[in-house]
Formats: structure tokens, sequence, C-alpha cells
């Protein structure tokens, strides 16, 4: 998964410096070691005019990791998260707007990385907390299995959770389920709106209580939590994933996700 970065010297400008060897014109920026994934919580809403521009900085740091490196979840919430009559819009949700509310945020868009400590990130800063993130052992392992029964719009939900760590973490299992390429509209940086906009990694229920189950890993412990959900008739199974994560006071310790098809 490394990649190799270099940064031209201001001097490749001119002509004259055609002559400068490789080496001197080049200098190489090391990539982070990527040892787990990392969650972004990216609080967002449809009236949010630099909304997008978070999105953007997401889609740059998937490219370069990955989405199941750098897993992203679209909580639509917050004061953008609904009309100017205080209205919601098509994508916010109430489990949204509580997580939006408990941690104290007041900005949008606005990010938690692997809830670090810190009331949120400036998307400006997302791409300095997933660096950090990425080089830390997780001390968890997370396996999502799916079973979606397309008659009754089911999805089957076991989430294997195992300790790999000396020390005994103690915390909660969290699953969410997020549904990606939805066209709603969006406000855009420069006043308009996009009526055609595509929004990913939209949060859109929590499959398990909104704040987890509590669950205790010592090293080499393995656990099974089985969980069921019938998707509403508006969501397309297709483009629908199992997000879950292992979280407590310190931050997120590891997560994954998995599409339920």
């Amino acid at each position: 998964m490394k990649k190799l970065y270099f940064i031209p010297f201001a001097a490749l400008m001119f002509a004259a410096c055609d002559h400068i060897d490789q080496d001197d014109r080049l200098t190489y920026v090391e990539p982070p070691e990527v040892k787990r994934a990392v969650l972004i919580e990216d609080f967002t809403g449809q009236r949010c005019v630099n909304c997008p521009r978070a999105t953007t900085e997401i889609e740059r740091l998937q490219e370069e990791f990955g989405d199941s490196v750098v897993i992203a979840v679209a909580i639509h919430s917050g004061p953008f998260g609904k009309t100017v009559k205080g209205e919601p819009t098509p994508l916010y949700t109430t489990t949204g707007d509580e997580y939006f509310n408990h941690w104290g945020l007041d900005a949008q868009p606005i990010g938690l990385i692997d809830r670090l400590e810190g009331a949120g990130f400036e998307y400006t800063d997302w791409a300095a907390g997933v660096h950090y993130e990425l080089e830390h052992e997780p001390p968890v392992t997370i396996l999502i299995e799916n079973d979606y029964d397309d008659e009754s719009g089911m999805v089957y939900i076991d989430v294997e959770s195992i300790g790999v760590s000396e020390s005994t973490v103690n915390g909660k299992l969290q699953v969410w389920l997020i549904e990606d390429s939805i066209t709603n509209y969006q406000l855009m940086p420069d006043g308009s709106t996009n009526e055609q906009y595509m929004h990913m990694h939209v949060f859109r229920t929590s499959v398990n209580d909104i704040w987890g189950d509590a669950i205790s890993l010592n090293q080499g412990d393995d656990k099974i939590m089985s969980y069921s959900l019938t998707l509403d008739a508006e969501w397309r199974p297709e483009h629908c994933s199992i997000v879950a994560f292992i979280y407590n006071d310190e931050g997120v310790k590891q997560v994954v996700k998995q599409k339920i098809i």
C-alpha cells in the first residue's frame, strides 16, 4: 500500500535548471506505514456549502489509502441537516443529531478521527489525524459476515471481535449501516444547488444500541455478536455496507466495513 511522494523544488520552474541532477530536484517524503483502519465521522449537511470540500478530502484520502483503510461515515445532522424552517433534510437522522450534540460540535463540516481527544477537526486537518492513526497497532481485530435475504429485505450480521493485545480492551462495539451513491440535492461552495449530487457513505441507522454494546477482550479472546436488521424500502441493498468499530474513552480501537451483498 505504500506510495512514493516527490515534491519538486521551485527551481524546476526555470528552464535554466535543466542541468540539475534528478536527485537534487526531488525530495522523498515517507508515507505512513498502514497498520490499521481509521474511522472518519464526517458531520455534514445538505445545506452546508463547504461540506462538499470535506467530501473531496475524504475522496483524496481514500484514493491514497483505500476505502477499506480510511472508512468514512457521513452523518447528516446539526443546523445544516435541517431547512431554514427547521424541517429535516432528506438525509438527516435524529440519531445523527444526537451524536452531533453529544460531541458538543458547533460547526460544519467537522469530523472526528477515531474519536481522538478534542471536540472535532476541520477537514483541512483530517489528513494529519489519519496519518497519525495509521501508524498505531490495533489491539483488536474485527471481522464482519453479512447474509442478506432479498425476499424479506433483512440482513443478518455476525461481528467477530478478536483480542490481539497483551492488555485487556474494555469498550463498546458499535454497528452502523451506511449507504453509498444516493442522488439528492446539495448546496455547493459557489452558492449553487446541485440537484444531482452523489452522496456517499451516508449514515442510515445504528444496528445496535445508539452507543453500542459493551465488550471486553483479552488477548486470544474470540467473540461473535449477531444482529439482524430489516432495510428500509428506500435503501438499496447493493449500495449498503455495515460498519463496525470498537471504541472506549481513549478512542476507536479498530474499524471495518463490509458490503451487505
